[in-house]
C-alpha cells in the first residue's frame, strides 16, 4: 500500500513524533491501515498506524507478519487519516488483490517509482 497525503498542492507530514509514532505538533497525521477479516478477527481490525514521510507526504507499507503467522492480509483495506479540528477525515478502501500476479507486481513497482522519484524511504524493489 503506497500514497501521498496532500492538502491540495501541500504535502501533509509532522515535525516530531513519539518512538511509537504518535504526532508531536499539530502537521503531523496518522495514516491507520485496517484489515477485513483477517487473522486479527472478523470485521475490521486494525493493522497499524504510522506518519507520513517529511518532507514529501508520502508513506508505502507493506503486510509483514508482527509475530509469527499473525498477519493482516485481509480481504479487504482501508487506510484513514483523522482530519484537525473540523476539517474532514480522508479515507480509501480497496479490496485485497488477491494471488500474486508478476506482471502486477511489476506495473505496480514502475508506478510507485514513478510516484516517488528520488525517495530513499519507498522505494518499489
Amino acid at each position: 500500500m503506497y500514497g501521498m497525503l496532500r492538502y491540495g498542492t501541500q504535502p501533509v507530514y509532522g515535525f516530531r513524533n513519539t518512538p511509537r509514532g504518535s504526532p508531536l505538533d499539530t502537521f503531523g497525521r496518522n495514516v491507520y491501515v485496517d484489515t477485513l477479516n483477517s487473522a486479527y478477527g472478523p470485521g475490521w481490525q486494525r493493522e497499524n498506524g504510522f506518519l507520513t514521510h517529511r518532507p514529501t507526504g508520502i508513506f508505502c507499507y507493506g503486510f509483514y507478519p508482527f509475530r509469527p503467522g499473525l498477519t493482516g492480509r485481509g480481504q479487504a483495506y482501508r487506510a484513514t487519516v483523522i482530519g484537525p479540528g473540523v476539517t474532514p477525515d480522508v479515507s480509501w478502501e480497496g479490496e485485497a488483490p488477491g494471488i500474486y500476479d508478476r506482471d502486477r507486481d511489476r506495473d505496480r513497482n514502475a508506478e510507485q517509482s514513478a510516484l516517488f522519484a528520488g525517495s530513499k524511504k519507498c522505494r518499489a524493489t
